[in-house]
């Protein structure tokens, strides 16, 4: 058996003896049979597209985002599964989406910029195992044509602790994150006088990518654009909608 085909039939049967000892659910409903079940696909692929989105009240400070799905259902399970509950097969499902909102948020560029991740702290990471926003970005850039293949540059790191953000308010979210991010200055060296795509799983409040905003200003970056997966909702927005910006 040729090396390559050898290496395929184990990779497939370690997946199905997995399946026997943990089956396979779905990331977004816990159906099992699937990492990702056509009920939750549809639910994804029935989104509009990327959109501009404002969270109410807007942050002083916050740069145009873009965004790609509400922060509801199965995907919001899906997020939390990817991220926290160790499920990064769910990048297969997510980095199209990811991938989707960088090549519109390139469109508003009038030169090739460079990604950068939101940081992620030192505590979570080593609960992780990994920086899976980080992971999921090369994922998506990988998706996009390499003629116009923006760079990734985790430029940002979190200069000190901050609290959970889950649970705190606009205001308590501004206070918790304020100062709290910074360039190291090797990064500062490849961001200084471009611009700059800043990634993001998730923007509720806007505090996080306001911080992240004015770290990569304060660098030397011309201009930022956001971009996230998905947006959350004001419980008086219906769901799988979105307020429409012009963009």
């Amino acid at each position: 058996m040729r090396p390559g085909r050898r290496a395929a039939w184990l990779a497939e049967g370690a997946a199905a003896l997995g399946d026997l000892v943990l089956p396979v659910a779905c990331g977004g409903c816990g159906s099992p049979g699937a990492p990702w079940c056509p009920g939750c696909r549809a639910v994804v692929s029935a989104a509009p597209g990327p959109q501009r989105w404002t969270p109410t009240p807007a942050p002083p400070g916050l740069p145009p985002v873009w965004t790609v799905l509400p922060y509801v259902g199965p995907v919001r399970a899906g997020l939390v599964n990817w991220k926290d509950n160790g499920r990064r097969d769910l990048a297969e499902v997510l980095a199209p989406v990811l991938a989707e909102g960088l090549l519109r948020a390139l469109l508003t560029c009038d030169s090739v910029p460079v990604v950068v991740p939101a940081p992620s702290g030192r505590a979570n990471t080593r609960r992780r195992g990994d920086h899976p926003l980080a992971g999921l970005a090369r994922a998506a850039l990988r998706r996009l044509p390499p003629d116009s293949r923006p760079a990734l540059v985790p430029a940002l790191r979190l200069a000190r602790t901050v609290a959970d953000q889950a649970g705190l308010d606009s205001r308590h979210r501004a206070a918790n994150l304020a100062g709290a991010m910074v360039v190291p200055t090797p990064a500062a060296r490849r961001v200084r006088g471009v611009s700059c795509l800043l990634v993001d799983d998730v923007i509720t409040t806007g505090a996080t990518i306001v911080e992240a905003a004015r770290a990569l200003r304060a660098a030397g970056v011309r201009d930022v654009v956001a971009v996230t997966l998905a947006a959350t909702h004001r419980r008086t927005h219906p769901a799988l909608s979105f307020t429409r910006e012009p963009g």
